[in-house]
């Protein structure tokens, strides 16, 4: 099955020539032909670029079958194709409070548009493994990756109960070959299993869940945002967003990790409140001792991890970074070659840059496309994708995944969008955006191509 291609901004490669079934190409909303070659020249000075091999999301169709998106990238950064996987779970959606004009709750709602699930990294990949949430039926499926064809996935066992309600995140140690999920429901808590490439997930957690968040509440505050490994896979880390109306704080939870063990992710927790930031989301490692985190209510966060004691503070005022006009700043990625993060919000169609060394901002950069908003980011080679999902409250019946070109800090571009038609049925709950952990470089051409804009 083919989808529209978008090219916007400025089009790398001569090899995206008529590849895409049904690809329509117009020029980018008011931009002229002069200022379309230029860009051009200057994108194809950038050589030899790295690309990925695919990009993945998961559908998430409330109370329906689940399935991961596999997406082709080609040469040039863009997307040509996809195949769609049944996970064997179902879709789900995390419970809103819907307050009445006094500010009670006046009753509960599913989030059936924008983000589904208040959350990063549903979908991950490590290797030729790729693992996703099922929300709707409490469960995590496990695939492997095809290392000759990306878009081919194999499900590896039956999908495994979460131990929980509502999972929606998911971090994998290949050091320690385990993975843990974050449950955000009523059962919330965090469960962990080993990992065998051919016989799939075991847990030896037993439930209730003894690595409790407790304070999980319908979201989207209070619900949980993220969980990772650090990066020398010392400790897990799971972060829950606290409440901005209320004054209630976001929690950080520690868990060390022992390899030496059968139980590699200890129960005992290490819980920090971070007063100063109510709304903390997705989060990247950037130091042994530093982890940045949005922040729905402004921005973008800074904080500090005692090594000794895995305390976590946000020390001063300095350490939040205010994004203009924000309105639901949540996921991130790390570019590791240019030493920089990239945030994108639900509700605004653009892409902010921070220099990871110091945290201070340094570009943004809208798309045309027109979409409402972005949710999950992932970053492969030198090219960003965000994955923006159609939103009829927001006036968007479409879906797409949108692509930025990263030629170094402080410079990228937009280069398009691979729209899904309606025959595609990309539903506004898909969710989660991981890349093929395989990179290759690609050489771009002397000659720009034509810039292009589907509409």
């Amino acid at each position: 099955m083919y989808s529209k291609l978008l090219n916007a901004g400025a089009c790398l490669l001569p090899l995206l020539a008529c590849t895409v079934d049904a690809a329509t190409f117009k020029l980018p909303i008011n931009t002229n032909a002069t200022a379309i070659r230029k860009i051009s020249l200057d994108a194809a000075k950038v050589a030899p670029v790295r690309v990925g091999t695919a990009v993945y999301f998961q559908t998430n169709p409330l109370g329906k079958p689940n399935e991961i998106v596999a997406a082709k990238i080609n040469g040039d950064g863009s997307i040509s194709s996809h195949k769609r996987h049944l996970t064997g779970g179902k879709g789900g959606a995390a419970p809103v409070a819907k307050e009445d004009d006094d500010g009670k709750i006046a009753r509960l709602q599913l989030a059936s548009t924008n983000d589904a699930l208040f959350s990063q990294h549903s979908v991950i990949t490590s290797g030729n493994l790729l693992f996703t949430v099922n929300a709707g039926s409490n469960d995590i499926t496990m695939f492997t990756i095809d290392p000759k064809d990306p878009l081919q996935l194999n499900k590896v066992g039956k999908s495994i109960t979460s131990h929980g309600d509502l999972p929606v995140s998911l971090a994998y140690s290949p050091k320690l070959k385990t993975l843990c999920v974050a449950n955000s429901g009523k059962r919330d808590g965090v469960a962990c299993y080993d990992v065998d490439p051919e016989k799939g997930l075991s847990c030896t957690d037993k439930e209730p869940l003894e690595r409790k968040i407790g304070t999980v509440k319908d979201g989207p505050r209070g619900t949980v945002s993220d969980i990772f490994f650090s990066d020398d896979q010392k400790f897990l880390v799971v972060i829950t967003k606290g409440d901005n109306v209320k004054n209630e704080p976001s929690i950080v939870d520690i868990y060390r990790t022992y390899p030496d063990k059968k139980r590699k992710v200890c129960y005992e927790v290490v819980r920090s409140k971070i007063t100063e930031a109510p709304l903390l989301f997705g989060a990247v490692q950037v130091s042994p001792t530093k982890i940045y985190a949005t922040d729905g209510s402004f921005g973008l966060t800074k904080l500090t991890i005692d090594p000794k004691t895995l305390k976590v503070t946000l020390q001063k005022d300095a350490d939040k970074e205010v994004i203009d006009f924000q309105s639901a700043t949540g996921w991130i990625a790390k570019h590791q070659k240019h030493n920089t993060v990239y945030v994108t919000d639900g509700k605004m169609n653009r892409v902010v840059e921070f220099d990871a060394s110091n945290g201070e901002r340094s570009q943004e950069k809208p798309f045309l496309s027109g979409q409402p908003g972005n949710l999950d980011v992932a970053i492969g080679g030198d090219f960003l994708y965000t994955l923006s999902p159609s939103n009829s409250a927001l006036g968007t019946n479409v879906s797409m995944v949108q692509v930025m070109h990263i030629t170094g800090k402080g410079t990228f571009q937009d280069v398009g969008a691979y729209i899904f038609d309606e025959k595609d049925d990309i539903p506004a709950g898909a969710h989660g955006m991981a890349m093929s952990c395989k990179t290759r470089v690609a050489r771009l051409g002397r000659r720009a191509a034509p810039l292009n804009y589907f509409f």
